[in-house]
């Protein structure tokens, strides 16, 4: 698996349910990934995530790019749970957003 959701497949299925702006994930309160060794993506764009308390990623060394920018989780206590070294390898929409979700990182396995 590549991607779990993507721009294309999101917008076919909203038009079949007939919601004009589709915002997936809207209830999730926890994402874990583990042995996904070929997933790159999550989502092709930061979503707000108004109840996600936990992101845990393990073993996912493709994935570089979480849907989050600095408004994604705006008012949650969120925890990014993954490898050091696949913390320093993700990439951010800008400073603005690595800064805010820099303080949620906290890595068990090291």
């Amino acid at each position: 698996m590549e991607e779990i959701l993507s721009e294309g497949k999101l917008g076919e299925v909203a038009g079949v349910i007939g919601i004009s702006d589709p915002k997936p994930f809207l209830k999730l309160e926890t994402l874990s990934l583990q042995l996904l060794l070929k997933l790159k993506s999550i989502y092709w764009d930061a979503l707000p995530f108004p109840c996600l308390q936990l992101i845990h990623i393990l073993k996912c060394k493709e994935l570089k790019k979480l849907p989050l920018d600095s408004n994604s989780a705006k008012g949650n206590q969120l925890r990014i749970e993954g490898s050091k070294g696949w913390w320093s390898t993700v990439e951010w929409e800008n400073k603005a957003s690595r800064d805010v979700f820099l303080p949620s990182f906290k890595s068990p396995y090291e």
